[in-house]
């Protein structure tokens, strides 16, 4: 991307009468008769979002996209009004792109109506870091779903999959901006709105108002605001192209296979939008390598436009707004340290200028040693994230409002009952376990034999899976001399963390004494397992480094508890989350192969399968979406 299309914070600065104005596009953000009354006569009022007749009333969904945040007023004016409408939709959902992010205090200084002090101070503190990509902001129990977009505009409509029912054409002047009018972004708009789609914009310029007709909107001129003549209202009547994700009318029934951290997520993002989820598992829930006692969740340190650094970072908002409001016994520490020697960060100081450092930083050996509680410790690189309880997670989700957990329940395959338009799961002798509209296979390993057994491969690529085992240890943290005060996930070759309360609770532990988790190996499949002994040192090696040059113990404490599991990841190291083209039948997803990444993205990918079937705006880019595509072509077996 060039330098102009990368995302930077704007500076606000003051035009000539106070206003706030931006140097860069050499224009004000607002009408200077107040950006209150602009956002609800052209914007609210141009989409017909107000009154009695309002256009979202009664819905289910409702999805607004602007093309340029700025100050927030429009969306602070739109969730007053949503707020304000006793028949507002159950959902609103809101796309707003912006490529120069102002700091969120600049957004609550700036709050143009008293009444929108409250949002505004809830937006400021949950505002994300200028980074590239989609950013998850959920308010209101959730019911108010703002995504924003940082980037370049027309970049970004082009990877954005949504179905927008209206749209907020704001941006600075056209004359001062001309790449967010252009005819290009403007079909590219079109071509994500739903059929009566409305626009709303406060200019009536000739090369707007052609670039509408276009891509396909009837316009008209409307009165315009603040001594302004006219303004622009338009409805999309005949779209050039159309990729408008369409609502859902209502929810129905769905069956997860498998009760780790990938069906938990999935089962959670579905009941939360009123699905009826039932959850199959041939054990229980986390019996696998979801029942880790805990786990670091953190970004992965590289070049921030890299794919899986987007990924990652993409799967920790979305594991945080799954945490809200923050569960401290689920939680412990405050982010992750990674040692400035272990090779894989050798070049990350080229890229380090690229990220905020709010969520990667540089840290001296001191600094470090003071901040996770450490004697001493090496130069660190500091990333957002930290420890988090997963077995206990994931079985926090699977109690949750909508769902039913069936276990033991060994499903042996499915069918679609094409009469009742249902998946149906199947036990041994073919007998029926369950049916359901929709049906997520969400059961690690055992999904591509699923498929198998079900002949529902339909000549896709493979084998797509692999699976390899790992051991790591619970420990008294008394028993581990330098790392007995650890306060924070480290990690280098090995990793340490302390264990989260609930952990310590869930596995019936003396909470009165600190506990850590080390571990972990990697062990080669087709080979024999690793001994106990074997993996202690094995991952005392690992954390040499973090252990301030005191001795590893030998042998296993008498405290060591040792804990085994088998990561399932993909065949390409990517997950597989998405629709799964079944020629039986619609509604089969895959959220399967995340590897050691389970705690970190399943959360994404649940919400990932959540939005295709709602007809929801995705929360990944295109281009990150076909990463995990189940049918991607790196998983295809390579010829000769």
């Amino acid at each position: 991307m060039s330098e102009a299309g990368k995302v930077r914070a704007e500076a606000l600065q003051r035009g000539a009468h106070g206003e706030a104005y931006s140097a860069r596009y050499g224009d004000v953000y607002a009408s200077r008769a107040g950006a209150a009354g602009q956002a609800r006569e052209v914007f609210l009022r141009g989409c017909g979002l107000l009154g009695e007749q309002a256009r979202w009333r009664d819905r289910r969904q409702f999805v607004v996209l602007e093309t340029g945040f700025g100050l927030g007023s429009n969306f602070l004016a739109t969730w007053q009004a949503w707020r304000d409408d006793p028949r507002r939709p159950e959902v609103l959902h809101y796309v707003a792109l912006e490529l120069h992010p102002l700091p969120a205090e600049d957004l609550l200084r700036e709050c143009a109506d008293p009444r929108w002090r409250d949002l505004a101070e809830q937006l400021r503190d949950r505002w994300p870091p200028p980074m590239q990509g989609l950013h998850p902001v959920w308010l209101e129990a959730g019911r108010l779903r703002l995504l924003l977009a940082f980037g370049d505009a027309p970049s970004l409509l082009e990877e954005l999959e949504l179905g927008a029912d209206a749209v907020y054409l704001d941006g600075f002047a056209p004359s001062r901006n001309p790449r967010m009018w252009s005819r290009e972004l403007l079909a590219r708009v079109a071509a994500r709105c739903r059929p009566g789609a409305r626009a709303a914009t406060y200019t009536v310029a000739g090369a707007v108002r052609e670039g509408l007709r276009a891509a396909g909107f009837e316009i008209r001129k409307a009165p315009g605001y603040a001594g302004k003549a006219q303004r622009l209202e338009a409805e999309l009547r005949a779209p050039a192209t159309s990729r408008a994700r369409i609502a859902r009318p209502r929810a129905g029934s769905a069956l997860v296979i498998g009760a780790g951290l990938a069906g938990a997520a999935s089962a959670r993002a579905l009941a939360a939008r009123g699905w009826r989820v039932r959850v199959l598992d041939a054990r229980g829930p986390a019996a696998g390598a979801s029942g880790l006692p805990a786990g670091l969740a953190h970004l992965r340190p590289a070049a921030a436009d890299e794919s899986l650094a987007r990924l990652t970072r993409a799967g920790l908002a979305w594991l945080n707004l799954a945490l809200e409001p923050r569960a401290g016994d689920l939680l412990a520490g405050d982010g992750v340290w990674m040692s400035a020697g272990h090779a894989r960060l050798a070049r990350l100081a080229a890229h380090a200028e690229d990220w905020p450092a709010s969520l990667l930083r540089a840290v001296d050996a001191q600094s470090c040693a003071t901040q996770s509680g450490l004697p001493q410790a090496p130069a660190s690189w500091w990333t957002a994230g930290g420890a988090v309880a997963a077995g206990a997670l994931c079985a926090q989700w699977l109690r949750g409002p909508g769902i039913e957990l069936r276990a033991p329940c060994a499903v042996h395959a499915l069918r679609f009952d094409a009469a009742d338009a249902c998946w149906l799961a199947l036990d041994e002798q073919g007998g029926e376990l369950e049916r359901a509209q929709v049906c997520v296979l969400a059961c690690a390993g055992d999904g591509e034999r699923l498929l198998r057994a079900s002949r529902l491969q339909h000549g896709a690529p493979g084998p797509m899976l692999r699976t390899q085992s790992g051991q790591g240890f619970i420990v008294a943290a008394r028993e581990l001399g330098a790392l007995r005060e650890l306060r924070c996930g480290v990690m280098g070759a090995a990793y340490a963390l302390p264990l989260p309360a609930a952990a310590v609770a869930a596995r019936g532990l003396d909470p009165g004494q600190r506990w850590l988790f080390v571990g972990a190996t990697h062990e080669h499949a087709g080979k024999p397992p690793w001994t106990l002994p074997q993996a202690w040192e094995h991952v005392g090696a690992g954390l040499r480094e973090w252990c301030a040059g005191q001795p590893w113990p030998a042998s296993l404490p008498d405290s060591a508890i040792p804990f085994r599991g088998e990561r399932t990841g993909g065949a390409d190291r990517l997950p597989l989350v998405g629709r799964w083209p079944a020629a039986d039948g619609p509604g089969l997803y895959l959220s399967l192969g995340m590897g050691s990444r389970g705690l970190l993205l399943s959360t994404l990918a649940g919400q990932i399968i959540a939005a295709d079937l709602e007809g929801e705006p995705a929360p990944l880019e295109r281009e990150l979406l076909r990463l995990l595509d189940p049918c991607r072509p790196s998983l295809r077996p390579r010829k000769g």
